[in-house]
């Protein structure tokens, strides 16, 4: 069955056309990573092509790091939901301590970094940076309660130009820093509003 939107119709403000990924940032709802050219929505979905082809286009969801999953021990088969993409559950109380993260020379090489968060169920305005320590204390006493926080993984681009490189038609060649972080923050945001308000430097990090 082809892959179909939420929607009939997406105004020109909602859709953002001619994107480009070299890898590692989308794949295909059964796992095989995606590169090429793509599109995406403010409702938060992506698509595969420039621009939406009925019967053609792909639906995409967020590359998942394989390495980093096996870590947080979470299970792969089991979360291709974009909505619950690298949700991590929570077993017992506690609150999270903001985390100032740094990339690492893997980050440098890989262009990108995972950044973590936990942000309060009741307080949507409540966002917190983690780090895996605090996936992997989770069910001790000190970890947080699965009641009040929930967890989820961004991409953070490190490396590349600061702007994206265009060629003659207009289509990204090349995807800058500041707008592939600017288009993550929106896409996430769509579910944890805070986000835009926590993530406005998007080159943070970046060599």
């Amino acid at each position: 069955m082809p892959d179909k939107r939420k929607r009939i119709y997406y105004t020109k403000a909602q859709t953002n056309n001619g994107l480009i990924t070299e890898g590692r940032q989308w794949m295909l709802v059964d796992g095989t990573e995606y590169t090429g050219l793509y599109h995406a929505y403010t409702t938060g979905e992506v698509f595969t092509e420039a621009s939406f082809v009925d019967g053609v286009s792909k639906k995409l969801i967020p590359y998942k790091d394989l390495e980093l999953l096996s870590e947080l021990d979470v299970d792969f088969e089991k979360n291709f939901e974009y909505d619950n993409i690298k949700r991590i559950t929570i077993y017992e109380s506690g609150t999270p301590n903001p985390k100032f993260i740094q990339p690492t020379d893997k980050d440098r090489i890989n262009g990108y970094m995972v950044r973590l968060f936990a942000q309060k169920v009741n307080t949507a305005d409540v966002l917190i940076e983690i780090n895996k320590d605090d996936i992997k204390n989770i069910g001790k006493p000190d970890g947080m309660d699965k009641n009040l926080y929930k967890t989820f993984s961004l991409r953070w681009k490190v490396t590349g130009p600061d702007d994206d490189v265009l060629d003659s038609t207009g289509n990204i060649v090349e995807s800058g820093i500041a707008p592939t972080n600017e288009r993550t923050v929106i896409l996430k945001s769509e579910e944890f509003p805070a986000l835009k308000n926590y993530l406005k430097d998007f080159t943070e990090f970046s060599f």
